[in-house]
């Protein structure tokens, strides 16, 4: 309360001051915050959008670093959506007035973009997330299979290549392939995307408005596969690093209480989904793909964190390089 009456007071003060003399009161007005509103034409027949970083209560938490926040996308002044972000890097590194890459990713003929939110391996490694235009809804809607891992770069048509930290803590590039005939992106070569197959792919979908069971429960253990993949990239690096510092016995035993902690994940996992959506009063048919929904969304996010994860790795080792 004495802090508002005191901003109060002060601002009293400022304003007899200024009817007395000629007084600059630019300063009580917000501060920009160093990132520009970018403009784009997505497509010939799509609108023009307006691209505004807002910063949130925390974009000050980590000293050095740009700050989290959301990517605003405004129609004509109209907020169209706002998508959370996090700019986990020096400010230095980042480009005031172009800090959005638009680009046709998916070759449909409107424009995406990209967004860096960290640099891993002593920061020679942009990490990455895709945004891809839809045009039925007009928003823009991150493409997970590739976000949040490491650098995406356009490569042939239709299809980007992927730089990311692996096991060892060296880059490797793995090649995905946006399919029109599906509407979705594969992992794979472009030979690979055209026949509409590609390996190692999250091809099922499981549609949250409307979930069908067999198409959920196949989108879930898509996403189990990918997770456990990923997973054990991950005990892999860590287990090079703990025996480094550690010894082998130490590493070992990481690695038998992390395959011991995804297991109980799981389970956990399963019997949240099915209590939860009991008590939601699911109707009893459409019990288990609500379940299953709610398994595939929980290895999603899940997924996403240890992607997150891996480029972390990949950026430790560097440091220790450079050590």
């Amino acid at each position: 309360m004495k802090k508002v009456l005191r901003s109060a007071s002060s601002l009293a003060l400022l304003l007899s001051l200024a009817a007395c003399a000629p007084l600059s009161l630019d300063f009580l007005r917000p501060q920009a915050q160093g990132l520009d509103t970018m403009t784009q034409k997505v497509g010939h027949e799509a609108p023009e959008l307006a691209f505004s970083f807002e910063f949130d209560d925390k974009a000050d938490a980590a000293e050095g670093e740009v700050g989290s926040g959301y990517i605003v996308v405004t129609q004509d002044g109209k907020e169209l959506q706002a998508l959370p972000h996090a700019f986990e890097m020096p400010r230095e590194r980042l480009d005031a007035s172009g800090w959005l890459q638009f680009k046709d990713f998916n070759g449909d003929g409107l424009l995406d973009f990209k967004v860096t939110r960290l640099y891993a391996m002593d920061g020679k490694l942009p990490v990455d997330s895709l945004y891809q235009f839809d045009p039925k809804t007009g928003r823009y809607a991150q493409i997970d299979l590739v976000s949040n891992a490491g650098e995406i770069q356009p490569s042939a048509p239709n299809c980007v290549s992927l730089k990311v930290a692996g096991a060892s803590g060296s880059p490797k590039v793995e090649s995905h392939c946006y399919v029109a005939a599906s509407g979705r992106w594969v992992r794979g070569t472009p030979a690979a995307a055209r026949r509409g197959a590609a390996p190692d792919r999250v091809d099922a979908v499981c549609d949250s408005g409307a979930p069908e069971l067999v198409a959920c429960r196949r989108a879930r253990i898509e996403q189990d596969k990918a997770l456990l993949t990923l997973v054990r990239d991950y005990r892999a690096g860590r287990m090079q690093s703990l025996q480094a510092e550690h010894g082998k016995s130490y590493a070992q035993s990481y690695a038998r209480h992390q395959d011991l902690d995804h297991s109980r994940w799981r389970e956990y996992r399963d019997a949240r989904c099915a209590t939860q959506s009991r008590e939601q009063a699911v109707p009893v048919k459409a019990l288990p793909a609500s379940v299953e929904l709610c398994r595939y969304e929980w290895a999603r996010d899940q997924l996403r964190r240890y992607k997150d994860q891996m480029a972390r790795l990949g950026e430790v080792k560097g440091a220790k390089v450079r050590q």
